[in-house]
């Protein structure tokens, strides 16, 4: 796989948005990439965008997570998160930047982990350095990675999706690689990709921006095991009924109730384009320490 893959130029300012460097190239550190193609597991990195559609830098660190998983391929998993009152908030009635990608649990993390204050676009990578140095601008996050990638894995995950129409069954299996003792939850989520709409893009109103691994639900955050003592070889299974009219139908309820300045413009939701993300992290640390993805129709 090349090291070094594609240039950006983008000189972009705005007030409480990163200012975007460039020309910047992306290399792999000097970590070779892992063929995922096979049944064994191996280190993946979660990268958490926080972002706005009216947030003119915010593509520029879309663009980077791209670069990045360009690198190390299915290695790196993403997932862009819609946040604040101002970036991330719908203008109703104006035209243009009307629907609502913000959900409950995005609102719930970026307050919790305190991104949105810092500035957007801003990241977490793995939720490392929690709770003074996990708020992350674009350019940190490869560096980041590289640290991740080198460590050693102690929790498999695999995902198998049972979908007929909008009902069924995720099941989660974690398989354990090493004796572990320890406080771990297990978060299981659905995104979406290939959202056509408004984006604003420097100084581009775009209206048809594709926005990929967009934050749609959270299906599950529960601890992964009653025992804090997990044996290697041990398998947990953790199977969810989903209906994804009804986890819809959550979002909408959620922007026209209860999300500040919302709209109820929440739906459309396309299965095709869907993923289950999952996600292990540690209770103490908030370090997230193994994730896995797969296509809810086993594309």
């Amino acid at each position: 796989m090349k090291n070094v893959i594609t240039l950006f130029s983008f000189i972009l300012f705005i007030t409480s948005c990163d200012v975007v460097e460039g020309p910047y190239l992306i290399d792999n550190g000097g970590i070779t990439p892992v063929d995922t193609s096979s049944n064994t597991y191996v280190k993946k990195v979660l990268i958490e965008d926080f972002t706005g559609h009216t947030c003119p830098n915010c593509p520029a660190a879309a663009r980077e997570l791209e670069a990045i998983h360009d690198v190390y391929g299915n290695q790196i998993i993403g997932m862009a998160l819609h946040v604040s009152t101002g970036f991330a908030a719908p203008w109703t009635g104006a035209g243009k930047y009307e629907y609502d990608f913000r959900t409950e649990w995005g609102t719930e993390w970026d307050d919790f982990f305190d991104i949105s204050n810092a500035g957007l676009p801003r990241g977490m990578v793995n939720r490392i350095g929690y709770p003074n140095e996990h708020r992350l601008g674009k350019n940190e996050w490869l560096s980041a990675v590289i640290t991740e990638l080198e460590k050693e894995i102690d929790f498999g995950i695999s995902i198998t999706c049972d979908m007929n129409g909008n009902e069924g069954t995720i099941t989660v299996n974690t398989e354990l690689i090493n004796d572990v003792v320890g406080d771990y939850n297990l978060v299981v989520c659905l995104t979406e990709s290939h959202i056509i709409d408004w984006q604003k893009d420097g100084q581009t109103d775009n209206e048809f921006y594709e926005h990929n691994h967009v934050l749609r639900s959270v299906l599950s955050d529960e601890s992964l095991s009653i025992s804090s003592s997990y044996t290697s070889g041990d398998i947990i299974a953790e199977p969810i009924a989903i209906n994804l009219t009804t986890l819809e139908q959550y979002n909408i309820d959620y922007s026209a109730n209860t999300a500040i300045n919302g709209n109820g413009n929440s739906g459309g939701w396309n299965i095709e384009n869907m993923s289950v993300i999952a996600y292990i992290y540690d209770n103490t640390t908030k370090e997230i320490v193994q994730v896995e993805e797969a296509h809810l129709m086993n594309k």
